[in-house]
């Protein structure tokens, strides 16, 4: 899996993520706290431009191993940077994943 900058994801998007940091920033603050872990988490999208969806929850390791493989959530833990938050977006669309760090 690749890290992508948040320039590398199609623009709406890109758009979607700039446009509303500050309330992306609160829930993964929150999912955080709730949680209890030390360990980061990630904020989910599952997107689609066609079907006007964008939906964001913060998810902990317990929640993305129902989503990909255990070994492969320590190893996207390995991958973020100190003081960086993880974007998970599945974009149904383009059936792709796009991995950003903000």
């Amino acid at each position: 899996m690749d890290i992508h900058e948040i320039n590398s994801a199609p623009e709406y998007i890109s758009k979607f993520i700039t446009g509303n940091l500050e309330q992306l920033e609160k829930i993964y603050d929150e999912g955080m706290e709730l949680s209890q872990q030390l360990d980061k988490g990630i904020l989910y999208f599952n997107c689609s431009i066609k079907d006007n969806i964008m939906d964001v929850q913060f998810m902990d390791d317990i929640m993305m191993a129902e989503i990909i493989q255990k070994d492969s959530v320590e190893e996207l833990k390995k991958t973020i940077k100190p003081n960086k938050k993880l974007l998970f977006v599945n974009d149904t669309d383009l059936k792709s994943i796009f991995l950003i760090q903000i």
